[in-house]
């Protein structure tokens, strides 16, 4: 298999998982504290839409369009960066999910106020015309 080559040949099987096509990525997203894509070639990869689902903070590189950023907690760097300022980002995220999550987006709380204040501003325009 190409991947065991890859492993063989750069010696990293101890510290790479290839875990091949999976359903329950969700779990995955779960154990981690950072979500890294240093990727060349970019455009709207939804692997980094459902981390910030999931509340990580993700570093990504500045090759992946500024759109996809739905939370504070996207920093974009560039790919020609040294490795060592890469590290010092994702080694400075403190871990808070909840600070980070698109969960708010979706609380029926924060979203019945939101309409709320919707339709009474629709009002107040009615009015005054």
């Amino acid at each position: 298999m190409l991947f065991e080559k890859i492993e063989a040949s750069r010696n990293i099987q101890d510290n790479i998982l290839f875990l091949g096509n999976r359903d329950d990525v969700y779990r995955l997203y779960q154990a981690m504290d950072v979500f890294v894509l240093p990727s060349r070639y970019e455009g709207l990869p939804v692997v980094g839409i459902e981390a910030q689902a999931t509340g990580l903070p993700c570093v990504l590189s500045d090759k992946i369009t500024v759109e996809m950023a739905m939370t504070e907690c996207v920093t974009f760097q560039s790919i020609e960066t040294c490795p060592k300022i890469w590290a010092s980002i994702i080694l400075g995220y403190e871990y808070n999910r909840s600070v980070c999550g698109l969960s708010q987006l979706f609380d029926i709380c924060s979203q019945a106020s939101s309409l709320e204040n919707f339709y009474n501003n629709a009002i107040t325009q009615l009015e005054k015309e």
